[in-house]
Order: structure tokens, then sequence, then C-alpha cells
């Protein structure tokens, strides 16, 4: 991105359509820097903070018949998309319909975008919900909340124990004896 892109953007960045996005992703990155900083997907959240910044200084720098931001907009679509999923992993009205009606895009648009980068989206989803239960049912600050609680949170029926082998009660209760039982819980 030029230094003139970047200049002119700066001045323009209320205007764009994706600064309320953008901002409401970074208050969310500083809530909890030391939590997302140790999570393994903290290299993907950098890139799509990184896109997410690009594509926000692209549009507020926009000329409108300019070709590289349109193609700046496309390239940090997937990133966007993907963010927007994961901020609303829990909301069970979360559908492809939504999710394209809020970027803009046809249904078959959001999976052309999400398919260039590896991604099939219900797949995808599920492997977010999966994660984020295994995360809430170890949690030493969830340890009191029911697996019923866990399961409605995080979208998850048979899908848990189809994917991990066992239900989520036993994956907590052998979750917590392993952590009791590791050399650094013994010290």
């Amino acid at each position: 991105m030029s230094v003139d892109t970047v200049v002119r953007a700066s001045v323009r960045l209320r205007a764009s359509p994706l600064h309320d996005l953008v901002l409401t992703h970074l208050r969310a990155l500083w809530r909890d820097p030391g939590t997302l900083a140790a999570d393994p997907g903290a290299a993907a959240l950098a890139n799509a903070t990184t896109e997410l910044l690009r594509a926000l200084l692209t549009s507020a720098a926009r000329d409108t018949d300019d070709h590289r931001v349109r193609s700046a907009l496309d390239d940090s679509l997937a990133a966007r998309i993907t963010a927007y999923v994961r901020r609303h992993l829990t909301d069970p009205e979360l559908t492809p319909d939504r999710i394209a009606r809020e970027h803009a895009v046809s249904r078959r648009q959001l999976y052309v975008v999400l398919a260039r980068v590896g991604i099939s989206l219900e797949q995808w989803v599920i492997g977010e919900r999966l994660e984020a239960a295994c995360r809430l049912l170890t949690s030493p600050r969830h340890v009191g909340l029911p697996v019923s609680a866990v399961a409605a949170r995080c979208g998850f029926t048979r899908r848990f124990r189809a994917a991990y082998g066992v239900t989520p009660r036993e994956w907590r209760r052998l979750r917590i004896q392993d952590a009791a039982s590791s050399p650094r819980a013994e010290q």
C-alpha cells in the first residue's frame, strides 16, 4: 500500500463503511490480549487483523474507479467474514444467508470467497464452535458452568462426541484429571 493511499485514508477513516467493523474488532483484541496471544490461532488472527486494517485504509482512500481499492477489499473479504463469524459463533441465527447479507455479497459469492482460502463454511463453523466448547469446558473460570450451558453457548450437540470420541462431560473430567496430574500441578 502506498504512502499516498495511507495519507489520503487517514483523514477519511470514519467515512468508510468498514470503520465500525474494524473498530469493533480492535476493541475485542484489546480486551484480553494475553489470552489471544497464547491461542494457537494467534498468527491467523494477526493476519486477519492486518488485512482488515488494509481494507479500512484502502476503503477510506478510495477513488470509485480505482481497481486497487476493489482488489484490496476483495482480498480482505475472507478475513472480514471469518472475523465476523468468530464474533457471532454463539448466535443461533448465524446462517450463510445472514453472513452473506452482512458482507453485501450473495450466498454463492460467500462460498466462492471462502473456498479460495480453503474454508468450507459449515465445517469451519462447526470446528470453531467445538474448539470454543473445549476451551469453556476446561477453563478454570467456567468450571461451574453446566455442560448443557456450554452446549447452548457453543451450538453443539452430538457433534462433540463425534469429533472427540467422548461426551463433553467426559472431556471436562479427563482434562481436569490431566491438569491435576501434570508436573506443574504438583509444584
